[in-house]
C-alpha cells in the first residue's frame, strides 16, 4: 500500500523541524558570546597578562588621583606645609605641592591661582592654629599676668615646633604683600590675643597708665627675638641647662627681674 502526503503539509512539518526558535537562537549566541573574553585572557602569555593588568591599574589610579581626589585644596595645604619643614621655602613650588600630594601639576589651579595664593593660605591657616595654641594655654591660667606668660610660653613653643611656618608667618613678605582677606583676618586675631592678655596686666595694676600697644610690643619682641634666635641656631636651650624651647621660655618667666 502506497502512502500519500500532502505537499503542503510535509512543507510545513519540515519548516517547523528545520527554524529555529528565539529561544534557541539567544542560546546559541550566548554560548558562542561569552566564553570568547574568556578563551582570548586563557591565551595571553604571562607577560601579557601581567601587563595587562598593570595598564589597568594605572588608568584607575590616574583616574582616582586627577578626578576623585577628596578634599584636595587641604591635601594640597598639608602637602606644602610638609615641604616648608623638610625642604625650606625656596623648595616650595605649586608643582612640588601637587607632585607630593599625588596629583597633576593643573590640579592646583583649581583653588589657587598661584603660589602666593598657596602661601597666603598656608599663613592664614598658620596664624588660625597660633591663635588656639596660645588660647588654650592661657585657659589654664588663672590670673593676668599668668595668662599672658602662658601667651608667651605658646608662641615660642608653637614657633619651634614649626619653624618653616612660623618663618612663612612672620618673616616673609610674601603673604603682606598678598591682599588676601582671610590672611589679614587671621593673623589680626592672632595678635589680638597675645593684645588682649597684655591689656588685662595693665588694668589688673591699679593705678597703671602704660599703654597697651607699647607693652604688646614689649611683650611681642620679646617671644619673638627668642624663637627667631632658637629657630635659627643662635642660641640652643641646652645650652642653659634645658630640654626644649618650652622650658626655657618658661625658667625666663619665672627668674626674678630687678
Amino acid at each position: 500500500m502506497t502512502t500519500r502526503y500532502d505537499a503542503a503539509v510535509l512543507s510545513g512539518s519540515m519548516l517547523t523541524l528545520l527554524t529555529p526558535t528565539l529561544p534557541q537562537i539567544l542560546t546559541v549566541s550566548t554560548s558562542l558570546a561569552f566564553p570568547l573574553r574568556t578563551r582570548y585572557v586563557a591565551g595571553m602569555s604571562p607577560k601579557a597578562k601581567t601587563a595587562r593588568k598593570e595598564i589597568r591599574g594605572k588608568t584607575t589610579s590616574k583616574k582616582a588621583s586627577n578626578y576623585h581626589h577628596g578634599a584636595l585644596r587641604a591635601a594640597l595645604i598639608r602637602s606644602a606645609r610638609e615641604i616648608l619643614e623638610s625642604e625650606g621655602y625656596e623648595a616650595l613650588t605649586l608643582r612640588a605641592a601637587a607632585r607630593r600630594a599625588g596629583v597633576s601639576q593643573a590640579a592646583p589651579y583649581n583653588h589657587f591661582a598661584d603660589k602666593a595664593a598657596l602661601l597666603a593660605a598656608i599663613a592664614a591657616l598658620g596664624f588660625k592654629e597660633f591663635a588656639a595654641a596660645m588660647r588654650e594655654e592661657m585657659d589654664a591660667a588663672a590670673d593676668p599676668q599668668a595668662r599672658l606668660n602662658a601667651a608667651g610660653i605658646a608662641y615660642v613653643a608653637f614657633a619651634t615646633s614649626n619653624p618653616g611656618l612660623f618663618k612663612l608667618m612672620l618673616g616673609s613678605s610674601v603673604h603682606q604683600t598678598s591682599g588676601d582677606a582671610d590672611l589679614d583676618a587671621a593673623r589680626n586675631s592672632a595678635y589680638e590675643v597675645l593684645r588682649g592678655a597684655v591689656h588685662s596686666v595693665q588694668q589688673s595694676i591699679p593705678g597703671d597708665t602704660g599703654h597697651d600697644d607699647l607693652e604688646s610690643l614689649r611683650s611681642w619682641a620679646f617671644v619673638h627675638g627668642l624663637a627667631t634666635m632658637i629657630n635659627e641656631g643662635t642660641i640652643a636651650p641646652d645650652a642653659y641647662g634645658m630640654r626644649s624651647a618650652r622650658e626655657l621660655i618658661t625658667a625666663l618667666f619665672k627668674a626674678p627681674q630687678s
